[in-house]
């Protein structure tokens, strides 16, 4: 899809909630053809754990998906456990540069927590 911005490949949504999603369980994202990722998050209302969002790229299509060293880019985004206040509900966004050819984006739970979720939307895309 082409806008004024640029052009932007299919979203995903991912949401985490009390456990931890491991990459066996999401589907990979071709990002062939794109230069970027947009990461957004918002947490519901009630959030009440923290965690963090992780990128994982792989070469190939149902490959072994690593994370990127952290001298070239970052790819964990931590998210607290007060988020649901901090940004009035809206959440961040994030730009991850050079993604590999295929990715995954997983969660983390690093506090226990019981009520609300956190609403994870990946978008590659060029400028």
């Amino acid at each position: 899809m082409k806008n004024s911005l640029g052009n932007y490949g299919k979203q995903t949504t991912l949401t985490a909630a009390g456990t931890s999603i491991a990459a066996s369980s999401v589907t990979e994202i071709n990002c062939n053809d794109f230069a970027y990722l947009l990461i957004h998050y918002y947490c519901d209302t009630d959030w009440d754990r923290a965690g963090n969002i992780i990128v994982l790229g792989s070469p190939n299509s149902n490959g072994t998906f690593a994370a990127p060293d952290d001298t070239i880019e970052n790819a964990t985004f931590a998210v607290a456990h007060t988020d649901d206040t901090g940004y009035t509900g809206a959440g961040q966004y994030y730009v991850v540069e050079a993604t590999a050819p295929y990715i995954k984006v997983i969660w983390t739970n690093t506090t226990a927590g019981t009520i609300g979720n956190c609403n994870i939307t990946i978008a590659p895309f060029n400028l």
